[in-house]
């Protein structure tokens, strides 16, 4: 399967190369934004938000930015526009996966 992974992405390399370049980018500022986020909850004494933001820092920096909107609207934008740069080659590689899964094993 790996064979697989490593082929699509040496034939498609047109593809490949400028999404993973967006999805770096997408990911530094998806960690600009988790640790600006972080760094608010702890300084508002939310504790919570603020170790669970440590912990999970995806899934919970979202729901953090959406509960408490007004509280760093800069790092929320941070952290929204990371995951929407990271997206698409999630999806692509998500996709490819579920391809190369879901096809019958050569036999040798």
């Amino acid at each position: 399967m790996l064979n697989a992974f490593l082929q699509f992405y040496v034939d498609h390399q047109w593809l490949a190369l400028p999404l993973a370049m967006l999805s770096a980018v997408g990911v530094g500022i998806l960690w600009m934004g988790w640790l600006t986020l972080m760094l608010t909850a702890f300084g508002q004494r939310l504790w919570l938000w603020g170790f669970a933001i440590l912990l999970l820092p995806v899934p919970v920096s979202q729901c953090f930015a959406l509960r408490h909107p007004a509280m760093n609207p800069w790092a929320n934008r941070l952290v929204m526009w990371g995951l929407l740069l990271s997206l698409p080659m999630l999806v692509l590689t998500g996709w490819w996966a579920w391809v190369a899964l879901t096809q019958p094993s050569p036999v040798p």
